[in-house]
């Protein structure tokens, strides 16, 4: 259908291409990208106000796909100079070679086809007939972030502005390059000058709410969104915004009740029946989950999105039971039932049952890692090298790289369990280089001061007592190095309100504390401990932080930090959490970390693992900066035990939070003390350093 429509639009046979979008739409009445074809179609037949609303309704779809906005304001460019006499671009440009706004639409057009080599040609075209006109400015602009170059963008957009302050393309393309380089004040104002000039619209609107969403003012965010829900039937796109945002905002009831117009217009709304999940969590209103869950289900019986989720609320077994068999029953065969059936057999016991729902199941879907865990733990039970041949022989067949991690995954808990060790660092060493591409490197390891431009340590502002880790603290910073189970300890102060993982997510806070150049340009005097400071006070309000009332859990860890630390955080500690050494290198190794740092090989995750505790136990031993070393080891999964050990050390009362483990146990190092034998050697004497036995 998508490309009937483009090659309708290409051939300029306009009845032809509105006709096949508007086809597209009935088809699929819920989804947005038909919504841009209509409008694309539309705007072709000269139709421009019709498109608009088209893209706007699109927009309400899908508030959150930022191609629309971008695609939004190629129509607006069509607003004042394109004249009717333009509706069919191709021949626009055959007419007039020299139509620069022809051109620039083309470009949005081909973007919109994605051919992003076509919309760079076209732009090239327009910038020779107008190289500095702000339209094509902001043109290069919105091609620079779909290449996500966004300085370069940010660049452009923002000379584009100093030509045409109010033009409702620039802003919007300024407004998307500031967010995208996550100066969300900045890109806010764009979006609020956007509202006030004629080429605004709902999409304008969304774009300014999803601004505030992210500063972390969903009450603000709601209310900007309220002139969008006016009416009786609001796209369920914009409910589903409204729902999150106020559950965001606190207001439990209200937010519930916008997800469950949702689901009446769409049942199996994915995003808006996660938001119900947690609110249903929170409230614990069960009762409510069921009749809303039964009534989604009435209008849409073969979702499996809805039956895992009536599944998930049902609190008894022969609930669960009659659940899975109404399941198998509304959708006979269908793989997601069949999981639940394989799962229900395997619950009771009946594993040769399970088994066959297994072999069905591959028999449907060759993939299903479900399935195949199943098939590996019954051949474990019964001939563990049985199952590692049945593993390897997956592998061997496996084509894309999520599979292979998987598989690793397996054969290296097969290989330790069957006490193949050797073979288990073989299998982790592979699966690290799989998955390094898309890792972190390690970071640098800053020189003693004396070694250093930037001489001896500033003087260290102690607040007082140097010696106590929680007197008058406002500011908690936790590092625990990959392989410390530090991701346990984060689960526990998660319970509190300044607790902040943001550090861990692709909407990490771009300071100092984040950023691996400080290391070297704290340590060479380019960047001062000042300035480190003041970027990281900055960030806290974007990060919805009153104060500096923050646990704020680090990426990394290099005594570097130490000055800004020491002379500008007088009211701050640092939680140092660890285990043996050993384990942490076997952990990182076979696990990953939350952190996810690389390994480049066990040898040199040793040596750089060795230098950054090392560091670390000079901190806590002369003491260089208030800080605790916290010890887990034994305790990794136990919750309640780790919220003793936080109480104990830091003077605070821990809520107990559940965590769901996955650990090698204290002390596993020592069945590896043959197959990592040159790692360990690094490591052994700081793990003597830090108090644990040399065997």
């Amino acid at each position: 259908m998508q490309e009937q429509i483009f090659d309708a639009l290409r051939r300029g046979a306009h009845d032809e291409a509105l006709d096949a979008a508007r086809a597209a739409v009935a088809a699929e009445p819920n989804a947005s990208q038909p919504q841009l074809w209509l409008a694309m179609a539309l705007k072709a037949a000269g139709r421009h106000d019709e498109a608009i609303a088209a893209i706007d309704h699109g927009i309400a779809l899908s508030p959150e796909d930022a191609d629309l906005h971008v695609h939004r304001a190629g129509l607006l460019l069509g607003a004042r100079d394109l004249q009717a006499a333009q509706s069919a671009l191709a021949q626009a440009v055959t007419l007039d070679p020299n139509q620069f706004g022809a051109y620039v639409m083309q470009a949005h057009l081909a973007l919109a086809e994605g051919k992003p080599e076509e919309a760079e040609r076209l732009s090239k075209l327009a910038a020779r007939l107008a190289p500095e006109h702000p339209w094509s400015l902001a043109l290069d602009g919105t091609l620079a972030l779909h290449r996500g170059d966004a300085d370069t963008a940010l660049s452009l957009s923002t000379r584009a502005l100093e030509m045409a302050p109010d033009d409702a393309r620039v802003l919007l393309a300024a407004g998307l390059a500031y967010r995208q380089k996550g100066h969300h004040a900045f890109a806010e104002q764009m979006f609020r000058r956007l509202l006030d000039s004629e080429g605004a619209g709902p999409g304008s609107r969304l774009l300014l709410v999803q601004t505030m969403q992210v500063q972390r003012r969903p009450e603000d965010a709601l209310e900007a969104l309220q002139p969008l829900l006016k009416g009786d039937a609001p796209a369920h796109g914009l409910l589903r915004l409204a729902g999150e945002l106020a559950l965001q905002s606190g207001r439990t009831e209200e937010g519930m009740a916008s997800l469950r117009r949702v689901l009446q217009q769409v049942p199996d709304d994915e995003p808006a029946l996660f938001a119900l999940m947690q609110a249903w969590r929170m409230t614990g209103d069960t009762e409510d989950a069921r009749r809303t869950l039964e009534d989604a289900l009435a209008k849409a019986p073969a979702s499996a999105l809805l039956w895992r989720a009536r599944l998930a609320v049902e609190d008894t077994q022969d609930g669960a039971d009659g659940i899975v068999d109404r399941w198998n029953t509304a959708a006979p065969g269908h793989v997601g039932a069949l999981e639940a059936r394989m799962q229900q057999h395997r619950r009771r016991g009946e594993l040769d049952a399970a088994e066959a729902v297994a072999q069905r199941i591959l028999a449907e879907m060759p993939g299903n890692a479900l399935a195949h865990g199943l098939v590996v733990d019954r051949l474990h039970a019964r001939d563990p090298g049985a199952a590692i041949d049945y593993v390897d022989n997956l592998l061997s067949q496996a084509g894309g790289d999520a599979a292979k991690e998987q598989l690793l995954v397996w054969l290296g808990a097969l290989e330790d369990s069957a006490g193949r060790y050797a073979q288990a660092v073989a299998r982790w060493t592979m699966l690290a280089e799989l998955r390094r591409p898309a890792q972190l490197p390690l970071t640098p390891v800053s020189l003693l001061p004396d070694k250093v431009p930037a001489g001896d340590w500033p003087a260290w502002d102690t607040g007082g007592d140097a010696g106590n880790a929680s007197r008058d603290l406002q500011t908690l910073f936790l590092w625990g190095p990959p392989g410390s189970c530090v991701e346990y300890v984060a689960t526990q102060l998660s319970a509190f309100d300044g607790f902040r993982a943001d550090r861990m997510s692709a909407a990490a806070p771009g300071d100092g504390f984040q950023r691996f150049a400080s290391i070297d340009q704290l340590s060479s005097g380019e960047l001062s401990g000042a300035m480190v400071a003041d970027e990281w006070r900055k960030s806290l309000e974007a990060r919805g932080i009153a104060g500096e009332h923050v646990i704020d859990w680090l990426v990394w860890w290099d005594n570097a930090l130490l000055r800004a630390l020491r002379p500008h955080f007088p009211a701050a500690g640092v939680v140092f959490v660890v285990r043996d050494p050993r384990d942490m290198l076997l952990q990182w190794l076979a696990r990953g970390s939350p952190m996810q740092f690389s390994v480049p090989s066990p040898l040199l995750a040793a040596q750089w693992m060795s230098a950054v505790l090392s560091q670390m136990a000079d901190t806590v031993a002369q003491p260089l900066f208030r800080s605790v070393l916290l010890k887990i080891d034994g305790i990794e999964g136990d919750a309640a035990a780790i919220g003793v050990r936080l109480s104990e050390a830091l003077g605070l009362q821990v809520p107990v939070v559940p965590v769901a483990a996955d650990i090698l146990p204290a002390g596993h190092w020592r069945k590896y003390a043959e197959a990592l034998a040159e790692p360990f050697a690094v490591l052994t004497p700081i793990a003597k350093q830090l108090g644990y036995p040399e065997d």
